[in-house]
């Protein structure tokens, strides 16, 4: 099929390509092998059929299309062949993908922005360089520095101030609020549209390691649906602490944390800025599948 990729899935909501398959498919069959006719005569239709399980895991999976085989009574001799078809994540993935690209649902912002395509529950796909929630970004790398010249003093034979691992456990409970439980935001340039940045919330179970450490700073493609668009001309942004308690605090509070962490990092090289907001234009998009 024109437009197919040979994509290598390192991030796969197998739930979703399942259930939105089960749509276009109208269900999945229940049958295990498929029959497939071999006649010398025209006018034999074989469809393909396979089982699927329903495990978010990479690798060959058990999940039946729904199918048939149609036959045409004719006097000729005719061969039939038992086999059994197996599908994966991927296999699936490239499926779903067919499919929406045949009903003209999926919109490549990497051929042409268009901003009229972008409104919420439209399907996406684009090209993009992939970094962590800068916030998080930012407080794992400050904590890492931390701990390593909390290292350096101990071997070194210099007593460690009093201070600084109480800071530092401060620090990693501060981190661990701005983590959602095993969720995280990734922020993407798209290439094809550089002021165009994408908020992407993910889950660490649909990662082939269960981590999203081989995606950072890696440019990969990501299909996924609209959640929300915010044009740039918009005042409004996504505020990457929602779904966090540190959302509910007031702006004015929300300041005084910051600033201390500020204070603190003055004399350290943190390249990454802490911010709290994306502003427009961005898209939030639940990702389908991140692939290479």
């Amino acid at each position: 099929m024109e437009g197919r990729k040979l994509a290598i899935p390192i991030y796969l909501n197998q739930r979703t390509v399942f259930d939105l398959l089960a749509i276009v498919e109208e269900g999945f069959s229940q049958l295990q092998s498929v029959k497939t006719s071999e006649k010398n005569e025209k006018g034999t239709n074989s469809d393909a059929s396979a089982e699927v399980g329903t495990k978010n895991v990479f690798a060959f999976l058990n999940l039946g299309l729904k199918a048939g085989i149609n036959h045409k009574d004719a006097k000729a001799a005719e061969k039939e062949i038992q086999e059994e078809r197996v599908f994966t994540p991927a296999s699936l993935f490239s499926k779903l993908r067919d499919k929406l690209i045949e009903r003209k649902l999926l919109n490549s912002l990497d051929d042409l922005f268009d901003s009229t395509k972008l409104t919420p529950g439209s399907f996406v796909e684009f090209s993009g360089i992939l970094r962590k929630n800068p916030m998080v970004a930012y407080m794992e790398g400050f904590i890492q520095m931390l701990e390593v010249a909390l290292l350096f003093s101990t071997s070194q034979g210099k007593q460690k101030p009093k201070m600084e691992p109480d800071i530092l456990a401060q620090m990693k409970k501060f981190t661990n609020i701005l983590k959602q439980t095993n969720s995280l935001d990734l922020i993407s340039e798209c290439v094809s549209a550089p002021n165009i940045k994408a908020v992407i919330p993910v889950q660490d179970e649909y990662f082939s390691n269960e981590s999203p450490a081989d995606i950072i700073d890696g440019q990969f493609v990501v299909l996924g649906k609209v959640v929300r668009y915010i044009p740039e001309e918009s005042s409004d942004s996504i505020n990457l602490l929602r779904g966090t308690p540190l959302a509910y605090l007031p702006e004015e509070n929300l300041s005084q944390v910051t600033s201390a962490f500020y204070e603190m990092s003055s004399q350290m090289s943190m390249p990454i800025e802490f911010t709290t907001q994306i502003k427009g234009p961005v898209l939030l998009v639940i990702p389908i599948a991140i692939y290479a």
